[in-house]
């Protein structure tokens, strides 16, 4: 027959390995903290509006074709001459640094806000020249606007400047165009997932950094694996 003394170490030791058990399984079931980014990290996906647009093989291009795979979305126009072939090329790097991923490098989608200029044609000499597997997207004049969903789903940002002397009502080429800066991540469900920020340099120029990406999208894609 046991001891007191053996009796009471035998019940703190019950105790403690009850008490071991209920924090193991706390802590494994406890939510999964979001990841910090330069940007944004939505928990929940927003989903796009049905919109319709054209890709630079002149190929219809709707929200069927963002679903089963993820999508970095860069926006500009191709006469930009620093923000956006400086972006377009660091989104080149980014794929190179994923390319032992190849399961899951998102796919790079560059959509003109000048679809005037820069049409499917043009898109098709500009966009490829930085990377083969990356798409160019733009649109039509229509009267029904069905690429206006794609931009306020995602809150792109731009402004067409006419030139000075322009009588109202005329369309002219010569215009300035302005234009945010960010990247839109858009999950394999089709819905807005995140917004990156570019970061500044020396001389407070918005650029954006392939390591900061990378980082930034596997934390986000590896987080919500964990939630799912």
């Amino acid at each position: 027959m046991s001891s007191p003394r053996a009796r009471l170490f035998l019940g703190l030791a019950v105790s403690n390995l009850a008490l071991i058990i209920i924090a193991t399984a706390v802590w494994l079931n406890k939510p999964n903290t979001p990841p910090q980014i330069q940007g944004v990290l939505l928990p929940e996906g927003r989903q796009l509006q049905h919109f319709s647009l054209l890709d630079h093989h002149n190929q219809n291009f709707t929200n069927r074709e963002l679903l089963g795979k993820w999508h970095l979305v860069s926006y500009g126009f191709t006469t930009c001459p620093d923000v956006c072939p400086t972006t377009l090329s660091t989104l080149a790097v980014l794929s190179d640094r994923l390319a032992t991923d190849a399961e899951d490098i998102p796919t790079v989608l560059f959509y003109t806000v000048d679809h005037r200029r820069d049409t499917v044609s043009q898109m098709a000499s500009y966009v490829p020249f930085f990377d083969e597997q990356f798409i160019g997207l733009t649109h039509l004049d229509d009267a029904e606007n069905p690429h206006l969903p794609f931009e306020d789903s995602l809150g792109i940002f731009a402004m067409l400047t006419p030139a000075d002397e322009v009588k109202e009502g005329e369309f002219t080429d010569e215009y300035q165009v302005s234009h945010g800066v960010t990247l839109f991540l858009i999950n394999p469900a089709g819905q807005l997932q995140a917004i990156f920020e570019p970061g500044e340099d020396m001389h407070g120029i918005k650029v954006f950094d392939a390591e900061q990406i990378q980082r930034d999208y596997l934390a986000v894609r590896d987080y919500l694996a964990q939630t799912e």
